[in-house]
């Protein structure tokens, strides 16, 4: 073992210790199901720990689930099996993101060290901003699928950078053929791995390796890619958006959108996402200050690609191939950043190792001095911030509070087995334990272009005709306005009309169903 291997040592288990601990201390016990895909991760957990196959339990008919690879869910589904009484599991599910949490710390650290060369110090500064910050805190506290697609991703690069370096063999291109497909299992954007290592070998000349490694990520992808094209249109499409394919997704708003809605979506993906990643260094709450902190950031993640531009080829050409599709991609672009935030933390603090270096020119050494110091007075103003408020549960604990009306009069006045139209239908069927639809469709143009309210209330009317759900719950303006614009059109079928409206929630009963009926309160304990 050399020199440099004891020094850092200690620093990846130090960084590791302390991030279990941050997990535990930020753990937290609320519902899952507010963010959305929580909801359907647990759903899809429950769905292959039961023994129902890969389905989305919560609709009616349980079609084959599309959406979202299997990998995390099979992760969850492990602990599900172990301790199937839910939500009393829902700790144990949570506590398996706290795990990965200190394994992603201790990768990233290492990362840090043996592919991008930095010191010890600042390794373990990357690894506290891109594991302990609030960004990531975020995600690492609902059943997400990044934590464990960071797991998977970051000893995948450190594979790909080494092997980069010399003409890999072929058991090497093999083995990390097979983490890549895996990592591709747990969340699609992870293809662009695949791209991006085969891209550099081929550069390189590694042909036969390039080519080995390309056959065994398609063997572990495959049988994914199979089930998927089965069983693409399982879902009706109206659901296509949230429950359905992403490509058949994506190339619909294309093809009715044109080259002028990806260049729309690009522009709007990158204002966003250039506020949002700004928001967590700007030390001063004015414009002035937001766009001190842009051109900081800016200067650190691109000097520190440059530095690391002949060390690092595959991350770097990883990450300009993930953001290329984040920018184009028709939803919240935050996410995706905060799914990679190690990595991006890690190329922000590279620009440090100039300052230890005496040959650096004075002029360099005072732009890195002056962003090291907005970045971090920003980054300690908004953790200090975030640390005493619990942002970490600030989106579950709001959406949670907004679906609690709904699945309490559902399982107040409905019968196990009865459909219901619901803004929150993963928390409706989890908690409420019925089967449950969304009240509004969701396409790509929408990201650009919101819907009228008739073409919402002609949504809402083909949801309920398929769905057969009896009752409407509603609390959002825009899908409490659809809803009562059935009400009032004559004639149409399903018709709508309001029965209840208490705490802002509106319930509407569709007139072919029966009347509502007050079985005993019933537990939540799954169907």
């Amino acid at each position: 073992m050399s020199d440099s291997e004891r020094i850092t040592i200690p620093a990846e288990t130090t960084v590791a210790v302390l991030a279990l601990l941050v997990g535990i201390v930020t753990l937290n016990y609320l519902p899952v199901g507010g963010f959305y895909d929580d909801g359907l991760y647990a759903i899809l957990a429950k769905s292959l720990a039961t023994g129902q196959g890969y389905r989305f339990l919560n609709l009616p008919g349980a079609p084959a689930a599309v959406h979202y690879p299997p990998g995390y869910p099979m992760l969850l589904a492990l602990f599900w099996k172990l301790a199937p009484s839910f939500p009393a599991n829902l700790v144990w599910l949570k506590l398996i993101n706290v795990v990965l949490l200190a394994v992603i710390a201790w990768e990233a650290c290492r990362y840090a060290v043996r592919v991008l060369l930095l010191s010890p110090w600042v390794a373990v500064l990357a690894t506290l901003l891109g594991t302990m910050t609030i960004p990531i805190l975020a995600l690492n506290n609902m059943l997400l699928s990044e934590p464990f697609f960071l797991t998977l991703l970051i000893p995948a690069l450190i594979l790909g950078e080494e092997m980069a370096r010399h003409r890999p063999s072929r058991r090497e291109a093999l083995w990390l053929g097979f983490l890549s497909g895996a990592v591709v299992l747990v969340r699609s954007v992870g293809v662009m791995l695949i791209v991006a290592v085969a891209a550099v070998w081929l550069a390189r000349r590694a042909w036969r390796a390039a080519a080995w490694y390309l056959g065994a990520s398609l063997l572990v992808w495959s049988p994914w890619l199979l089930w998927s094209s089965l069983h693409a249109q399982d879902v009706p499409p109206l659901l296509q958006g949230s429950y359905g394919g992403y490509a058949g997704w994506f190339m619909g708003g294309v093809r009715a959108g044109g080259l002028p809605f990806v260049i729309a979506t690009v522009r709007v993906n990158a204002t966003r996402l250039a506020a949002g990643v700004t928001t967590s260094f700007q030390a001063l709450g004015s414009n002035a200050g937001a766009w001190i902190a842009l051109i900081a950031v800016l200067l650190a993640l691109g000097g520190g690609a440059w530095r690391v531009r002949r060390r690092a080829p595959v991350t770097l050409l990883f990450l300009a191939l993930y953001f290329a599709l984040v920018l184009a991609w028709p939803d919240q672009p935050l996410r995706f950043a905060w799914g990679v935030w190690p990595l991006l933390m890690a190329l922000l603090v590279v620009p440090l190792e100039a300052l230890q270096h005496p040959e650096t020119a004075r002029p360099v050494r005072a732009v890195v001095a002056a962003a090291a110091l907005v970045l971090a007075a920003g980054a300690a103003r908004y953790n200090a911030r975030g640390y005493a408020n619990a942002w970490w549960e600030s989106i579950p604990r709001g959406m949670t509070g907004r679906a609690e009306r709904a699945i309490e009069w559902a399982r107040l006045h409905t019968r196990r087995g009865a459909v219901i139209a619901g803004e929150s239908e993963p928390m409706l069927y989890l908690y409420a334990q019925r089967e449950a639809v969304p009240v509004e469709t969701f396409t790509a143009l929408q990201y650009l272009r919101p819907r009228t309210t008739a073409q919402n209330a002609d949504d809402l009317r083909q949801i309920l005709q398929f769905s057969s759900a009896r009752y409407v719950l509603v609390r959002s303006p825009g899908e409490l306005d659809a809803a009562r614009a059935l009400a009032a059109t004559p004639g149409a079928a399903p018709a709508l009309s309001l029965v209840d409206s208490a705490g802002g929630l509106f319930v509407f009963a569709v007139k072919t169903a029966p009347p509502p009926v007050s079985p005993p309160n019933d537990s939540a304990a799954g169907r």
